[in-house]
């Protein structure tokens, strides 16, 4: 990504800067670092079943389940290439390390289509964020699949922008494949599909030659994986995650509403600093019918709340709350908070309705983890919703170091709180 700036020399301090960022991560992956604190976990338990896959393929493949892993076997059989001949542990962390660097590079791309007439050093001060993402460097560091699944996420963004700037019909086909790909990496991001498309059908029409080419490739492209869930009967999407479930208990959408409270709050955790410096605009927060509408999902989703702290996960500020005060009063206090400022935010447009619903609905499961959104928020907050941004201000009064510090508070913390328990 340092090439973006090599031809000009006004960004030579943003290519140290960004070189910087690099150095950090290859430290962090010699010292192993875990910032989400399961990568390293998930990472040997994933490397079990890549090597099963080295030794006896088909028995793998056919017997996936029983591994007890909900991640895509996608990612996995790759590794195992890897593992067959033989290559040193080490040496496959790090090819994998250097292949994540693509999520800023095509985040960099999504942004410089998007705000093309901003300053580029705004821009890639938004994307040097990434590298204070818990989550891209722990999964860079121990190989996950819902990363590379990000990066092809992003960029089937990135088509989408193309076909938004172009209407050229040969971006929606790239959007559609990309993320197809994506969703087999990690099948979280298959709902947006719904985003997509019906962005497309907005364009061209219900009934258009162009969406029914969208849909059928749509529907050959999944046919593997419906297949090998549905016919074959592989289904490891519905092994649990969570720490104290049983084998035998619902985990898909055991209670939507504490998916919606939880979803609620962390979002407004990737919002907060671009609301407090007014880079991004909220209006109304207040009114009569913001408030009302608020209080009426609050109330539904406070009655049925029942997350169990135990389990593990829950986002930022549910920990925080139970942590401190061992009760969830402060999460509803911020939730209620989340509830009003993103209402007043996504009402005046249905685009960014459905996208909080597919948020809400790309985690069904009972457990739902920061690590989920973390960085997936901040970048589909920059580029698919359809909010009054105000980009120049990041570099006004330096709204820029506040912004990075608030990320690198919440990386600090996640590195110490790794470090208190043990």
């Amino acid at each position: 990504m340092s090439l973006i700036f090599s031809n000009n020399n006004s960004y030579r301090n943003e290519t140290i800067f960004f070189l910087f960022l690099y150095v950090t991560l290859i430290t962090g992956f010699i010292f192993g670092e875990n910032s989400t604190g399961g990568a390293i976990s998930d990472y040997y338990n994933q490397k079990y079943v890549s090597q099963g896959f080295a030794a006896e393929f088909l028995k793998t493949f056919y017997e996936y389940e029983t591994f007890g892993t909900r991640h895509s076997p996608v990612l996995i059989i790759f590794l195992s290439l890897f593992e067959r001949i033989n290559i040193p542990d080490t040496l496959i962390r790090l090819i994998h390390l250097h292949l994540c660097l693509l999520l800023p590079f095509v985040f960099y791309r999504c942004l410089d289509k998007k705000f093309g007439k901003i300053d580029k050093k705004i821009l890639f001060f938004l994307v040097s964020l990434i590298f204070l993402s818990p989550t891209f460097r722990s999964l860079a560091i121990w190989p996950d699949s819902r990363l590379f699944g990000l990066i092809l996420f992003t960029l089937s963004i990135y088509f989408f922008l193309q076909f938004e700037e172009s209407k050229d019909f040969k971006f929606a086909i790239y959007n559609v494949l990309v993320l197809a790909f994506s969703a087999y990496l990690s099948p979280n991001f298959s709902v947006f599909s719904i985003f997509f498309l019906i962005n497309f059908i907005l364009y061209y029409g219900f009934f258009s030659r162009q969406i029914l080419y969208l849909v059928i490739i749509n529907l050959v492209l999944a046919l593997p994986a419906l297949y090998y869930i549905f016919i074959l009967d592989v289904n490891f999407l519905l092994k649990s995650a969570a720490i104290g479930i049983k084998g035998d208990e619902k985990i898909i959408f055991n209670n939507l509403f504490n998916n919606i409270l939880i979803t609620f709050s962390i979002i407004i955790f990737y919002i907060l600093p671009f609301w407090f410096l007014k880079i991004i605009k909220v209006n109304n927060i207040l009114s009569l019918k913001n408030i009302l509408i608020s209080i009426f999902i609050f109330s539904i989703c406070l009655f049925n709340f029942d997350y169990n702290y135990s389990f593990s996960g829950g986002g930022v500020f549910f920990k925080l709350s139970n942590y401190f005060f061992k009760n969830n009063y402060l999460f509803y206090f911020i939730s209620f908070f989340s509830i009003l400022i993103i209402c007043s935010l996504i009402s005046k447009k249905y685009t960014n309705i459905l996208l909080f619903i597919l948020i809400v609905l790309n985690n069904p499961q009972y457990t739902i983890y920061h690590k989920y959104f973390d960085p997936f928020i901040l970048i589909a907050f920059l580029t698919i919703f359809s909010f009054k941004l105000d980009i120049k201000k990041v570099y006004y009064k330096k709204n820029y170091l506040l912004i990075f510090a608030y990320f690198l508070v919440f990386l600090i913390i996640s590195n110490l709180k790794l470090i208190l328990v043990v």
